[in-house]
């Protein structure tokens, strides 16, 4: 059963996870560096949109801000493919052992820095930034959707979470769908049942 929790501060319903068990549960790198790595990958379809949320394996300020306080981009990087319909006959093509093959499309989950902006009285800070893109069976790619945490554009990080709202217009899910995590080179694929 879908629950929501009482409005946050945007005005929308947060999301409650609940027991919901992981759809995907990926291992951490063996030598952890400065770039936070997603542990786990939890999906649910609701009111036609697609809600995941990433733990990752530190918490996400890590991944935001040095120790000493200034934004930093790029230690954060997942990617995550979408099989809407479970058909790997359709989408893209990337042979018969590639767990991606069949996926129509793909999240790219990044943390970019933006810099001061005095005249507006903005300090400098890192947001969390997502991208939708529609896959083609060889490979070429069309942005569907972007969204980041800075405004309510389905895109939120606190805590170990990154949670994404994806609108249902741009990932119709079929009753069954699949959903893999690619980690540079290392995947693990997932079933999302409606």
């Amino acid at each position: 059963m879908l629950a929501l929790l009482p409005a946050g501060e945007e005005g929308e319903p947060r999301f409650d996870w609940g027991r919901r068990p992981p759809v995907i549960v990926a291992e951490a790198p063996a030598r952890p560096g400065p770039e936070a790595s997603v542990v786990e990958v939890h999906a649910a379809a609701t009111r036609g949109d697609l809600r995941l949320r990433l733990t990752l394996d530190r918490p996400v300020a890590d991944a935001l801000y040095l120790a000493d306080g200034r934004p930093v981009s790029g230690r954060l990087r997942a990617v995550l493919y979408l099989d809407t319909d479970d058909d790997r006959k359709t989408g893209l093509d990337e042979g018969l052992r590639d767990l991606r093959t069949g996926a129509e499309r793909r999240l790219d989950v990044d943390v970019v820095s933006v810099g001061a902006d005095p005249e507006e009285n903005r300090p400098a800070r890192a947001v969390v930034a997502a991208t939708l893109r529609a896959l083609t069976r060889d490979g070429r790619r069309r942005v569907l959707w972007r969204g980041d945490d800075a405004g309510a554009d389905g895109v939120s990080a606190a805590g170990r979470f990154v949670e994404i709202r994806l609108p249902a217009a741009q990932v119709a899910v079929a009753g069954r769908a699949r959903l893999v995590l690619d980690a540079g080179g290392r995947t693990w694929a997932g079933q999302i049942n409606r």
